[in-house]
C-alpha cells in the first residue's frame, strides 16, 4: 500500500535522496511557514523534492482615517442693520474668533455704523464687543448658537446746534444660525438684543419724554455674516 511522507521544508532548497527501503509511491513536501504543499509522484527507489511553497502574503496596514483638524481661529464679519421704533441705522463689524472647543467661542471685534436716532438726529456709532458664543450642535452642517457678552460704543451725534459725543457701557444677547458650508467656511445669521447706559461725563440725559429723563436704552440688532477659519 502506498505511503505518505511530510517533509517539512525551511529553506529554499532542493535536497535528493536515495531511500532504498522506501516503497511509497507519493512524497507529500511543504514549508513550516507556508499554507501550500507540493506534491511528487515517484517509485522506489524514493526521490524526495523539497521545494518552496508560496509565502503568506500579509495585507497592507490599513491608513489611517483622515480627519480635519479643529480649526480653532477665524475672522468674522458681518453686516447689520438695527430696527426699533423712528430708529433707521445699519453697518458692519468684525472680529476675531477664539474656538477653542466645538461648543465654545470667543469673538473679539469692532464695527461701524450710521444712521437716524431716536430723535431723528444722524449719527455714527463704533461699538467694541466681546461676545462668547456657545454652539448646541457643533459636528451638524447647520449649527444653532446663543450668543452673550459685554459691549462698548462711541458715538456721535450731530444735532442742530452742536455735535455731541456719548460713550455707552452695556451688553448684549441673541441666537442665530451658522451654516457651516465647507471646514475653513461658514455663513450665519442672527438677532441680537442690547441694553447700554451713558456714561460720558456730560451731565445732560440723552432722552427727555414727558418731563422724564434717562440715559439708558435698548434696541435689536439683525445680522448676516461670514466666518473663515483657520
Amino acid at each position: 500500500m502506498p505511503r505518505l511522507f511530510f517533509v517539512p521544508a525551511t529553506a529554499v532548497v532542493a535536497v535528493l535522496a536515495s531511500v532504498p527501503e522506501a516503497r511509497a509511491d507519493v512524497v507529500v513536501s511543504e514549508r513550516a511557514d507556508a499554507p501550500s504543499r507540493v506534491v511528487v509522484k515517484t517509485g522506489p527507489p524514493t526521490v524526495v523534492v523539497v521545494t518552496p511553497g508560496t509565502a503568506a502574503v500579509p495585507p497592507p496596514p490599513t491608513p489611517p482615517v483622515r480627519r480635519d483638524r479643529e480649526r480653532k481661529v477665524g475672522i468674522h464679519f458681518d453686516v447689520g442693520g438695527t430696527f426699533g421704533r423712528d430708529i433707521t441705522m445699519g453697518g458692519f463689524s468684525g472680529a476675531l474668533r477664539f474656538r477653542p472647543a466645538p461648543h465654545f467661542a470667543l469673538d473679539l471685534g469692532a464695527g461701524y455704523f450710521a444712521g437716524d436716532d431716536f430723535d431723528g438726529d444722524f449719527r455714527t456709532e463704533i461699538p467694541v464687543t466681546a461676545n462668547m458664543l456657545f454652539f448646541v450642535n457643533p459636528k451638524s452642517k447647520v449649527q444653532f448658537y446663543v450668543l452673550l457678552g459685554p459691549a462698548v460704543s462711541f458715538a456721535r451725534k450731530e444735532m442742530i446746534t452742536e455735535v455731541r459725543r456719548m460713550t455707552y457701557v452695556g451688553g448684549q444677547g441673541g441666537a442665530g444660525l451658522e451654516f457651516r458650508l465647507a471646514p475653513a467656511f461658514a455663513l450665519n445669521v442672527d438677532v441680537r438684543g442690547f441694553v447700554r447706559h451713558r456714561v460720558d461725563p456730560d451731565p445732560r440725559p440723552e432722552f427727555v419724554d414727558a418731563g422724564r429723563t434717562t440715559d439708558t436704552s435698548a434696541g435689536a440688532l439683525a445680522t448676516f455674516g461670514a466666518t473663515f477659519y483657520f
